[in-house]
Parts: C-alpha cells; sequence; structure tokens
C-alpha cells in the first residue's frame, strides 16, 4: 500500500502542473487522495458532484469480509474530507439485512443525495435519500429508505424534478420503465399503474448506461457478447417511457463489431454531441493468454432517428487500434472533444488507469497529457468546471483495498479549433509518399488514417506548413485523411 502511494505521488509531481490531462496539483496530495475506512475493504462504486464543488463517493465497506455495509463519503473541492458530513465526513448505512450497494447515485435539484442498489441473491432494490449533512431524508419513502421488491433493476437515472426512472428486463423480450416521484411513490399515471413495457427482439443483454438527452427521451446503451463478434445495442425511449418506434428499427439499433476472436468481454458507454447525434465509445475482445489482452476500442455516432452517421469514420464508426485499452466512458465536451476513461489491462489481476481525448472526428488529441496510473478504476465523471475526477481502489494484493480519486486538469471551452485554412495533397495518387501542404501554419494539427473499413493505419500531427506521410508499406488502396475539420482521399497505386 505505501509503495503504491509513493509511486503515484512520485509519478504525479513529474507532469505539468496545468497542462490538460495532467493531475490537478490543488487537490489532495499531487492530485490524489486515498481513504480508508477503519481499516476496512473498502470498494467504491460511484461518484457525484454537488452544486458546491464537493464531491460525494459511494461503495462497500467490510470490516471482516462478512458483513458489507453501503457507505457515502463527502470530500471538500481541495480533496479534505468534509468532517461536517455524516460521522467526521462518513455515512455508513446499517438499514436492512444482506448484501447491498449504493452502485447509483445522483444529486438531485435541492442538493439531496440519492443512493441506489440491489440486495445480492434476491430481487429487492432500495433507493436511500439523504440531506446535505448526512442524515436520512424522512420524507422519501420509509423514513429515508425505499425498499422495492421485484426490483431487479439493471439502470436507474435521475430526472430534473428529484423523480426517478428505472428500467428492467421483464421478459426475455420485454423491458419495462417504472417511475417514482421524488417521496418515493409510484407514479400510477406513468404508463399502466407506473409500468410502461415495450417488447423488444433479440433477446436479454447486457445494461450499460441509462441517460436522457436534451428533449427528455431516455437511452440505455447494451452489450451482447458472442464467440467471435460483439452486439452493440442501443435503445431509444420517449418520455413516456415507451419505444420510440421512429428510431431505428422499432426503436432499437444493433452494431455488430466482428474484429476478434474469441470476444468474450464488451463495454459500451453513450452520451450527446451539442446537435443531439448520439455517440458511443467502448470496447471489446478478450484475453487470448496471461498477460495478452487483445481489444478492440471503437466510437460509434448515430444521427438522432438512428441510422449511423456518414460524416463520422467509416458509415458511423471508428475502429481504434488494437490494444489492451478498455474504455468504460465516454464524456463529449462542449467543443465536442470527447474524453474517454478506462483500464490498459494484463489479464491477471491489475491494470493501468487511462484518461484519454479524441477530436469530434474520433482520432487522439495529443495535446492532451493523461496520466497512466496504477489503481483499479472504477468510476469516472466530468465536473462542472470541465475538470475529470476518477476514481477506483488500490489492488487487493497490496492489502485491504482503500479508496483512490484523481483529479486531473481539462478545458472544456478555451481549447482553439485549428482554423480552416487550404490544405493540398500531392501527388495523389502516390506510390506511398504525400505531401501535406497547407497554406498557412499556425499550430500542429493531429490527424488519423483510416483504410476502406474504418480501420486505422496512422496517427500523428503536421508540425509544419510541408509535411510527409509514407504509407509505402500498406498495401494498394484508398485511404482517408481526416484532420480536425477536413477528410481528404488517399489513392495509393
Amino acid at each position: 500500500m505505501k509503495t503504491l502511494l509513493l509511486f503515484l505521488v512520485g509519478l504525479a509531481s513529474l507532469l505539468s502542473f496545468a497542462q490538460d490531462g495532467s493531475l490537478d496539483t490543488s487537490f489532495g496530495d499531487g492530485g490524489i487522495v486515498v481513504t480508508d475506512i477503519d481499516n476496512s475493504f473498502d470498494l467504491v462504486l460511484n461518484a457525484v458532484e454537488q452544486a458546491d464543488q464537493k464531491l460525494v463517493v459511494s461503495g462497500i465497506t467490510s470490516p471482516d469480509s462478512n458483513n458489507f455495509y453501503p457507505y457515502l463519503i463527502r470530500y471538500m473541492p481541495d480533496g479534505m474530507v468534509d468532517t461536517a458530513f455524516g460521522s467526521d465526513g462518513i455515512v455508513i448505512s446499517s438499514n436492512g439485512t444482506g448484501f447491498y450497494d449504493y452502485k447509483y447515485l445522483f444529486i438531485d435539484n435541492q442538493q439531496h443525495i440519492i443512493a441506489a442498489g440491489p440486495k445480492a441473491q434476491s430481487s429487492i432494490f432500495v433507493i436511500a435519500k439523504y440531506l446535505d449533512n448526512g442524515d436520512l431524508d424522512n420524507t422519501f419513502g420509509n423514513s429515508g429508505i425505499l425498499t422495492i421488491p421485484n426490483g431487479n433493476y439493471a439502470a436507474m437515472t435521475l430526472l430534473d424534478d428529484g423523480s426517478m426512472m428505472l428500467l428492467k428486463f421483464s421478459g426475455s423480450d420485454e423491458i419495462t420503465i417504472n417511475h417514482y416521484l421524488s417521496n418515493g411513490d409510484l407514479d400510477t399515471n406513468f404508463g399502466v399503474n407506473g409500468a410502461a413495457s415495450s417488447n423488444f427482439s433479440g433477446g436479454i443483454f447486457m445494461s450499460g448506461e441509462f441517460k436522457i438527452d436534451g428533449e427528455n427521451n431516455f437511452y440505455l446503451v447494451g452489450t451482447r457478447d458472442n464467440n467471435a463478434n460483439a452486439d452493440i445495442i442501443l435503445m431509444k425511449f420517449q418520455p413516456n417511457g415507451y419505444l420510440d418506434a421512429n428510431f431505428g428499427n422499432n426503436g432499437m439499433v444493433t452494431k455488430n463489431i466482428d474484429a476478434l476472436n474469441p470476444m468474450n468481454f464488451s463495454s459500451a458507454s453513450i452520451d450527446f454531441t451539442n446537435d443531439n447525434k448520439i455517440v458511443i465509445a467502448g470496447s471489446c475482445g478478450a484475453c487470448v493468454d496471461l498477460f495478452e489482452p487483445v481489444m478492440q476500442p471503437y466510437f460509434i455516432r448515430y444521427q438522432n432517428d438512428g441510422m449511423p452517421d456518414p460524416d463520422f469514420g467509416n458509415d458511423g464508426t471508428v475502429l481504434l487500434p488494437v490494444s489492451g485499452f478498455s474504455i468504460s466512458q465516454l464524456f463529449v465536451q462542449e467543443n465536442q472533444r470527447m474524453i474517454v476513461s478506462g483500464k490498459l489491462l494484463d489479464c491477471f489481476e491489475g491494470s493501468i488507469y487511462v484518461v484519454s481525448r479524441y477530436f469530434e472526428g474520433g482520432y487522439i488529441d495529443n495535446s492532451f497529457n493523461g496520466a497512466s496510473l496504477g489503481f483499479d478504476h472504477y468510476k469516472t465523471i466530468m465536473q462542472a468546471d470541465g475538470k475529470i475526477v476518477s476514481v477506483g481502489n488500490t489492488f487487493w494484493y497490496d492489502g485491504m483495498e482503500d479508496i483512490v480519486l484523481l483529479r486531473h486538469n481539462n478545458s472544456t471551452l478555451l481549447l482553439p479549433e485549428f482554423e480552416d485554412q487550404k490544405l493540398t495533397i500531392y501527388p495523389n495518387p502516390s506510390n506511398g509518399i504525400f505531401t501535406i501542404e497547407r497554406e498557412l501554419f499556425s499550430e500542429n494539427n493531429a490527424y488519423q488514417i483510416t483504410d476502406i473499413t474504418g480501420k486505422t493505419i496512422a496517427i500523428g500531427e503536421l508540425a509544419d506548413k510541408q509535411s510527409q506521410i509514407n504509407l509505402s508499406t500498406t498495401q494498394s488502396g484508398i485511404y482517408f485523411l481526416r484532420t480536425s475539420n477536413s477528410v481528404f482521399r488517399l489513392l495509393k497505386n
């Protein structure tokens, strides 16, 4: 444990203090906070930001590996534990019996904390509502706790009015959304007696994120792993809770990624552009052997009717280079650059946390110097000021797990996009050596080259008024050069 902390702090001290992606040295110890609850086994599952920039973290704690309790911890904006919350900054729930956790975590419009999760080995779902000081809100549910039988929910989200939408698979081809009011009562005017059920085809899949767009439509993204491919599934629900029949195929679109064999792991995260397009990012692949992860990271972009966006990648899909990178979360910034976080897997018992930024076209933004650190990453959030907070745990083999928080510097509005200017490519066709000439040169311009399938062939930067790209080792054919604001066709003969 102490060895790990020294490693993290030492690495943080080498990073640029304010560069996007670097650790925010105003937070904790060089951008890092580690918390132990009474020498217990502590797992973190979620994090949210309050309006006053305080951070609330939820998870499970166990003093003896036999009894498990949900917890909340609140941190000040500088990473110090907020001792005014709960008991010295910590709330440990003892409501009910049996193993359950606070997997879902929200802040409502009155700055109350909504924490929820399932009970293990049962269909019971528990929602707790806390006041700002950490006390239970007695106006909610039964003295602050709502226990839902037959609540085997796969996803949950919070609406602006403090009410809650909960989604579950009510059959192999049926999905149901329940609406609960902000006081914990079931909204019997929603759907049929509080339940909106829709039929779909294809069978149950592993649910991912459940998000609301700017028009109060709901989207569920999920994955289904097959032997040699993965299905990335997207559903759109209307505000009334029923599938939108005008979206995709009766409310559902599926993208099959057939890249690797075997395919036994996939992930998907969703966000929206400022013109209401839908972006999904994730990874799919397998551990071929010990220390040999083979993952296919990807971006998919849909138009708001569920059709693939033809202006993005190859028919709406960008396949990033095959690697060990397992993407777990996506955020589209106001300037439309995309933040992804996740892990570099080792297929044994460890991983390296990674956060990266990509341009709107789906290629890497090399101006973002994301830290790669050794801890078990679980969740990332983006704060209102654009800074990035990730949470996870120290590794079990370093002792009982402790809670880890990191905060990165990041700009969402002030990063200039590369200016529009004339760009000339010659010779084209070519035997593989292409010269790229820009009319003006003000700053480096990142580029990505893909083949006709969308597979990334090369990435780099145009670092001068005149640059060369060498594709002499690639096969003859058509390739696409993508910059921040343009796409060009390259023909290699």
